[in-house]
């Protein structure tokens, strides 16, 4: 099993990159937060939304890689500027890499999931957010 100062440091470093505090459960490090969108459908009405963003990982003892997990979900103009900063970000995609994607009461929601440092995973999913603006 991995050392718990190790677990610490890789949880507080994913935490200082995200933004956002991380908890544990069960051995698996969890962030669940928020994020506003800004809709203007109109010249006279404005809508704020608040979109979930669920990420996950977990370590084990046989290096530095651990399982990842996020959940991003998006409004569909914003679909095509988040994949293409996950595709031009300059760390490549690990082999064991995955994303599926679905769309729910008119918003994308996509799947990521990777072996990989969490901090990787981290680092190539807040730039494929701050492309969003």
């Amino acid at each position: 099993m991995i050392i718990t100062e190790e677990l610490a440091g890789t949880a507080e470093a994913v935490s200082k990159i995200l933004g956002s505090e991380v908890e544990c459960q069960d051995g698996t490090y969890q962030l669940k937060t928020k994020r506003s969108v800004y809709v203007k459908n109109s010249k006279v009405l404005d809508v704020s939304l608040s979109l979930d963003l669920d990420i996950s990982f977990s370590l084990n003892d046989e290096g530095p890689d651990g399982s990842n997990e996020a959940r991003v979900c998006l409004m569909p103009e914003e679909l095509a500027a988040f994949t293409q900063a996950l595709i031009a970000h300059p760390l490549y995609f690990p082999i064991s890499y995955s994303q599926h994607m679905t769309m729910e009461c008119g918003m994308y929601c996509i799947r990521l999931t990777s072996q990989e440092p969490p901090e990787v995973f981290a680092e190539r999913l807040v730039a494929a957010l701050d492309a969003l603006g």
